[in-house]
């Protein structure tokens, strides 16, 4: 049986890969080769222990244009109410596994604690998906915005510092 909140997420799903991610493509991002980790933030305390918001239909998929800033579409983190699907959060993130970063950039970037130890860098914004082109802009925008910051501050990957895969 599907819950509700599976739904909602094979919903932005859909819209994603139907409309948004092949407008990506357009503009020069690309599936990468590493994967999103699973953190604590994608678990929830309950009375019978730690569960998973994210679904078994979860994908943990990454894109970029450039390194080292990498993007996420977190479809299971979010409401569920009747428009919800309309909306999900995309993740900018920086894939080096508990290496601190200037912190001039921190607060714009933020821990995302992994499930298997350590961390890496996030920076979430709510995307709305109503009007795919503007949320294709308004991806580019941010993300132009802050590769020109973490490449001001000098910020690159070196040998294994990507986090590992879900």
């Amino acid at each position: 049986m599907v819950t509700q909140r599976e739904r909602i997420e094979l919903l932005r799903q859909g819209i994603l890969r139907g409309a948004v991610i092949p407008k990506l493509e357009e503009v020069g991002f690309i599936v990468s080769g590493w994967k999103r980790p699973i953190s604590l933030e994608d678990m929830e305390l309950r009375d019978d222990g730690w569960a998973a918001l994210y679904s078994k239909f979860t994908s943990w998929e990454t894109y970029y244009k450039s390194d080292p800033l990498y993007l996420y579409f977190n479809t299971f983190y979010g409401d569920v109410h009747e428009k919800a699907h309309r909306f999900c959060f995309v993740e900018y993130l920086l894939p080096f596994k508990s290496r601190r970063i200037p912190l001039k950039i921190v607060g714009t970037f933020n821990r995302l604690n992994l499930k298997a130890g350590g961390y890496i860098w996030k920076r979430r914004e709510v995307l709305d998906l109503s009007d795919p082109e503007g949320a294709v802009m308004e991806i580019e925008i941010k993300y132009a915005e802050l590769l020109d910051l973490v490449t001001a501050e000098g910020l690159v990957l070196v040998g294994d510092d990507k986090g590992g895969e879900a």
